[in-house]
């Protein structure tokens, strides 16, 4: 059929009219479905008559079908309509009208049925048509409020896959759950009238249409949208701002649902995405202000609850901190915003310390000037008292901003201290609990002040000297911080604040002040990298703040000029520094303000003069009279002329409640000696001799200390600088010779003359009668006759013994005396019997009076090494054999060296300094201190030939009786002494020729059961490496080897007495009625009691497998010693070492396994590396 013309239309069209007319309403709706979209088509006819009666057709329709909901329109096909490709505008927009009809008339289920339908292409059609049709949607999507009733629906729309349909779709979601009903006023929204928060007004048109949501209806319309988007395989960079807002809704149903999809559904969001972030600034800010934009189409910001949840968003998102001038603007919204919270201006200072931490530099130098100036303007606007809670939060993240700004942009605080004053102040009124804050802001300041002006410099070091001694401990604890990291280590106003700190009550600023004065070490090399402020410059700054010290200190001088501990730390600091520059010539720097000038050295020495006053600690006194000392053995001469006419000064000192600052009293006395008079030399020995000669019931430190110096005075008299009466020397050599005697009261008293007679002795012979050292001379009580006592016990030996087996009796207040027959007479003084009260002394229970009877004998043998004397003195010490107090083993060592020879210090060194003990100056038990003699040029002992017979007398002693001993005790007292002599004389010609012999005598020693034993031999072995030449170093590196890997030559026998100790006390249990089973008699007992004598063997067997598990240990000591200094020459022998070494490091018993993991350690640089490379060999073994 051809196309109908124009009459042709109207006439059809009529017809339609006139059955439509007829149509009752029950039938209506059927009509209607057909009906309805072709009229509407017909819209398309070229004939305006045509369209006129179209237009009465309709009419007629939407009069009959306005008030009656039930009669349903063709929706669908409605639709189809709509969306023909080629359709005529005018079909369309009817078609449109008539969709808006239908919806309206359809049901829910039919709503939400079209959904897909009307989102389909919606980006397509025209703007008016997108906001109606998507106002649709969110109508249909209202039954969803409750629950997705048809999830699987959701996969099948199309829209999603359009990029413009799916974008437009989520921007009205948004539009929606930012919007609020226009009657509902919202804190802070100073928008546009009409335009909810977040929205402008043509916006919230679009989303309510001509009437306004409000109530039910739109948390209906919200929760539906939520549930729908929830279900969709939307982005998650898309769905993340629709819950987020949804999240702060008013509506408790909405909130709730929205955070629950912001936990659930965006937890990998992208916060770095800038694309995201940039809308959520613009949802934050809305339209900026100046643009030139119409009123209706300008967006509200967002409302403050919502502004606070985006905040905290921003505070996440690094990329957030960089979207300038976007963050800025934030910023200040949050802290001088119009209707600006507490709430966001601590949101705003929290995403400012954000922004400081995490903005690149080329936008933080944009942005950092006015923030800051918004943070002092926040904290300068209410005082701290009336802060909230609230507000106290927000000023905590003022000052954390600041402390971020001064670690990124130091330049904007380093011009001026008035930030650090503001921060100080702010120490003083703001809260406790925001303190911390300032404290970090401080400390974060301190960097920015590295470089700073010389002016800018000095109103620092003002204000720091100010605060560190404020109330508040808060501004103490930061005038140190600042003092410790502001400027570089030699930096003289720094490091006296930290003197200053190492005095306050508060621990933590005592111990930051401690490490303030300490220079920083390299990571790497662990070694200080700073250098100390030179002396002078330090003494300065101090004179600059207390100047009384310029002058020298008065006699009894009670107050203090520092507090106590902080003249402590300012004597140690300074003895670095001086020690730091002793080499240099800037000690001899003038002083600088002095009335008078003086040297940096005596400017010091003043300061420690001013240390002993009476107020001051005995650990101040202590450093102070050690400084003095210390500066006396560099210059004895200068120190001697300056105290010559001021010795009642240092003598009030004498009788100190400490004995080491007595002992430095007496040095100083002893050194000052040597410029006095001969006359005013003897008054002074006089004085101090008659202080303790008769008055014996003074105070024990009088007495003590007056002892203590006559030993120094006389020493120096000795010298005949200055020259002294004969006749006095021996008067009063010999009273200290009468104060040597054993008594139960005195014991201490006894030690310390026995001391100060041996530092007499040093000088040379004592100028005294020699006496009888032989035979008619008083014996010592033989070593048959010597039992244990107290921490000294006495052993038995052979040698011919010189004092009378009659032990002397002490009575107080009277002369030595003897009992049996002996005479009560005085005996005259001589070097025999000082030896013979000597060796009395070595019985006293107390080792420190032992040690100095020791040390005396060693001294006396050092200056005068006469063969009788040393014969004498040896048979003494070798009584001691047996002791198993380790110290008087040590010091026995030690005087076997003085002994031998070739020490390296003299008389000067033990007299003029602070020297206790060859072992207390050097610490040689330590496996990396150095070897005597190697570096260090040995000091020639007198008449050489001299001491050929005590060497060799040593030697014997050693070799034949201690060191192969079958007791532990006289075994470990030979490896002691033994290790000494090669530690402290190991150059002596000797020693050197002794070397194999030694070596091997260690060798036997690394398996003995006793631990100091086994670790003084293993230090030995490595001693002698280091002694040793080429062919030494190399048979002992292979004597090492073969004994770590089970091949070692057999070693000497050592005969078994009964008393011999096999195992070590409790290895084997106890006997059955009790008692202990060690040693060789016990153990033979046990096997015949058992029936079985061959059980002996077995016990020996097992003493042995013992002994060769002792023998490893101590020899990988003693190896991990040598690995050091080997190098190379131990490669060769990785292949037979590394499987053991690894075995042994799993071995049951746990010292070999320690013993073998220290040689590991020393040996293998990278074990992974080691044990890939003999893999091969470790799996053929294990």
């Amino acid at each position: 059929m051809g196309k109908e013309t124009g009459p042709e239309e109207v006439a059809s069209l009529d017809r339609l009219l006139t059955r439509l007319a007829l149509t009752e309403d029950a039938q209506l709706e059927k009509v209607l479905s057909k009906l309805l979209p072709m009229a509407i088509s017909r819209m398309a006819s070229p004939h305006q008559p045509t369209k006129l009666k179209v237009m009465e057709m309709l009419n007629h329709i939407n009069k009959r079908v306005k008030d009656q909901l039930s009669i349903k329109l063709p929706l669908k096909e409605l639709l189809v309509l709509y969306r023909l490709p080629n359709a005529d505008p005018t079909v369309r927009n009817f078609s449109f009208i008539y969709i808006g009809m239908a919806y309206e008339h359809a049901s829910p289920e039919e709503q939400a049925e079209v959904v897909p339908d009307l989102l389909a292409g919606v980006s397509k059609v025209r703007v008016e048509h997108q906001d109606e049709l998507l106002r649709m949607v969110a109508k249909g999507l209202e039954q969803y409020a409750s629950v997705l009733k048809n999830k699987s629906q959701t996969t099948k729309y199309a829209f999603i896959e359009d990029s413009a349909d799916c974008n437009l779709f989520v921007e009205f979601c948004l539009q929606t759950l930012l919007y609020q009903p226009v009657s509902i006023t919202q804190e802070g929204t100073v928008a546009i009238p009409g335009a909810p928060p977040g929205l402008s007004a043509n916006q919230a048109t679009r989303v309510a249409g001509k009437g306004v949501l409000r109530g039910e209806q739109l948390v209906l319309r919200k929760l539906g949208l939520l549930n729908f988007v929830a279900e969709l395989e939307l982005k998650v960079d898309l769905l993340y701002p629709l819950v987020l807002v949804a999240s702060v809704d008013n509506n408790e149903k909405v909130s709730k649902r929205g955070d629950e999809l912001l936990k659930r559904k965006t937890t990998g969001v992208n916060l770095e995405d800038s694309t995201l972030i940039r809308r959520l600034f613009t949802i934050y800010l809305g339209t900026v202000s100046n643009a030139s934009i119409e009123a209706n189409s300008k967006v509200s910001p967002a409302g403050p609850g919502l502004k606070a949840r985006l905040m905290a968003t921003f505070t996440r998102s690094i990329a957030a901190a960089n979207e300038f001038p976007l963050t800025l603007q934030c910023v200040f919204d949050c802290i001088s915003g119009p209707g600006s919270t507490t709430r966001l201006k601590q949101a705003g200072m929290e995403f400012s310390v954000w922004i400081f931490k995490h903005a690149v530099d080329r936008q933080l130098k944009v942005m950092a000037p006015l923030i800051l100036t918004g943070v002092i303007k926040l904290l300068t606007g209410s005082h701290p008292s009336e802060a909230d809670a609230a507000s106290k939060q927000m000023r905590a993240f003022c000052y954390q901003a600041i402390g971020q700004l001064a670690q990124r942009a130091p330049h904007l605080f380093s011009g001026s201290t008035e930030m650090v004053v503001r921060l100080f102040e702010a120490l003083k009124v703001e809260a406790v609990a925001i303190r911390s804050n300032i404290q970090e802001a401080l400390s974060s300041l301190a960097g920015a002040f590295k470089d700073c002006t010389t002016e800018v410099a000095a109103e620092l070091e003002a204000l720091l000297l100010k605060h560190v001694q404020a109330v508040e401990d808060e501004a103490r604890f930061c005038s140190i911080l600042w003092a410790s990291r502001w400027n570089k280590f030699n930096h003289a106003p720094s490091r006296y604040l930290c003197m200053l700190g190492a005095a306050d009550t508060k621990l933590d600023i005592r111990e930051m002040a401690q490490q303030g004065l300490v220079p920083p070490k390299n990571e790497k090399s662990g070694l200080p990298e700073a250098a100390y402020p030179s002396l002078k410059h330090m003494l300065d700054y101090i004179y600059q703040q207390q100047d009384r010290i310029r002058s020298p200190a008065p006699m009894g001088e009670r107050l203090l000029l520092f507090p106590a501990k902080t003249f402590v730390a300012m004597i140690d600091f300074l003895k670095r520094c001086f020690e730091s520059e002793s080499k240099e010539p800037q000690t001899g720097a003038k002083l600088e303000g002095a009335s008078s000038e003086i040297s940096a050295k005596e400017a010091f020495r003043l300061l420690l003069e001013h240390g002993m006053a009476h107020d001051g600690t005995v650990e101040l006194h202590v450093m102070a009279s050690n400084g003095l000392l210390e500066l006396a053995a560099i210059d004895p001469e200068n120190i001697a002329n300056t105290y010559r006419n001021r010795l009642p000064w240092l003598k009030q000192f004498v009788g100190h409640i400490d004995s080491t600052t007595r002992e430095a009293t007496g040095r100083l006395l002893g050194i000052c000696t040597a410029a006095l008079p001969s006359s005013q030399a003897e008054d002074l020995v006089k004085e101090l001799v008659s202080s303790f000669e008769v008055d014996t019931k003074r105070r024990f430190e009088d007495l003590q200390g007056a002892v203590c110096a006559t030993g120094y005075v006389l020493a120096q008299c000795m010298t005949g600088v200055p020259k002294v009466s004969r006749t006095l020397l021996e008067s009063t050599t010999g009273t200290l010779i009468s104060k040597i005697t054993l008594d139960s009261v005195n014991d201490n008293l006894a030690g310390s003359a026995a001391e100060a007679l041996g530092h007499a002795g040093l000088r040379g012979p004592l100028p005294i009668p020699a006496g009888d050292l032989h035979s008619s001379s008083p014996a010592v009580a033989s070593e048959s006759t010597i039992v244990e006592t107290g921490g000294s016990p006495m052993d038995t030996g052979r040698e011919q013994t010189l004092v009378p087996s009659t032990p002397a009796v002490v009575v107080e207040g009277e002369p030595l005396k003897q009992i049996e027959g002996e005479t009560s007479q005085k005996e005259e003084a001589s070097v025999a019997l000082a030896v013979k009260n000597l060796t009395g002394l070595l019985a006293c229970k107390e080792v420190k009076v032992v040690q100095k009877a020791i040390s005396a004998l060693a001294h006396l043998c050092y200056g005068n090494p006469k063969p009788e004397l040393l014969d004498a003195s040896l048979s003494a010490l070798f009584t001691l054999s047996k002791s198993k107090a380790e110290d008087v083993l040590f010091s026995i060592g030690e005087a076997f060296s003085f002994i031998w020879g070739g020490v390296p210090i003299g008389a000067d060194k033990i007299l003029k300094s602070n020297f206790i003990s060859l072992s207390a100056s050097t610490n040689f038990l330590n496996e990396d201190a150095p070897v005597h003699g190697k570096d260090v040029e040995m000091e020639v002992a007198h008449d050489e030939n001299d001491r050929d017979a005590a060497r060799d007398r040593v030697v014997k002693k050693l070799f034949d009786d201690l060191l192969f001993s079958s007791r532990t005790d006289e075994r470990c007292a030979g490896c002691v002494w033994l290790v000494s002599i090669i530690s402290y004389s190991g150059r002596h010609a000797k020693v050197q020729q002794m070397l194999p012999e030694i070596q091997e005598a260690l060798s036997h020693l690394l398996g003995d059961p006793n631990e100091l034993t086994q670790e003084m031999a293993s230090r030995g072995m490595s001693i002698v490496y280091e002694l040793g030449n080429a062919a030494t170093k190399n048979e002992l590196v292979m004597a090492l080897v073969n004994n770590l890997s089970g091949t070692a030559k057999k070693k000497r026998a050592v005969k078994l007495m009964e008393d011999s100790e096999v195992f070590p006390e409790g290895a084997l249990g106890e006997k059955p009625g009790g008692g202990n089973i060690s040693t060789y008699k016990e153990l033979c007992g046990i096997a015949n009691e058992m029936g079985q004598p061959d059980l002996i063997y077995k016990f020996m067997d097992l003493a042995n497998h013992q002994t060769s598990l002792n023998s490893k240990r101590g020899a990988a000591f003693g190896f991990a010693r040598i690995a050091k200094q080997a190098g190379e020459a131990l490669k060769p022998h990785l292949r037979a070492l590394v499987p053991k070494l690894l075995r042994y490091q799993y071995d049951p018993n746990k010292r070999i396994q320690d013993a073998m993991g220290h040689i590991w350690r020393a040996l293998v640089a990278e074990p992974k590396k080691t044990t890939d490379e003999f893999l091969t060999i470790l799996w053929r073994i294990f």
